[in-house]
């Protein structure tokens, strides 16, 4: 499944939306916001942005890996969330729904 037209348009959405959520952290990981939090903070979300990057390059390839390790990251960011106290619920769906897609072309993948 190395063609465009042969991959599921979920995982592609997927793919775009985490790239385009990555390029968001990369810009927040750099503000005068992150700058009030405490560093371990930074760090964490600079070496998650690096292992998402890494896994939605898996996602494209449709690796089971990158599905296992992208689904970890993103429950691992909802704790991160929580214990910084700035966890919503409504910060939960969208990462909720990429876990429900990535389930659904788990057995397609390699």
């Amino acid at each position: 499944m190395s063609n465009l037209t042969e991959k599921p348009l979920a995982i592609v959405a997927v793919c775009t939306i985490g790239l385009i959520n990555a390029i968001q952290m990369l810009q927040l990981v750099f503000s005068p916001i992150a700058k009030q939090l405490h560093g371990m903070y930074s760090a964490y979300f600079m070496v998650a942005i690096i292992a998402s990057l890494t896994c939605l390059a898996g996602l494209w390839f449709m690796r089971r890996w990158a599905a296992i390790s992208y689904a970890l990251i993103l429950g691992i960011n909802q704790l991160v969330l929580a214990n910084m106290k700035l966890w919503e619920v409504s910060a939960m769906m969208m990462p909720l729904i990429i876990v429900v897609l990535l389930a659904k072309y788990y057995s397609e993948m390699n």
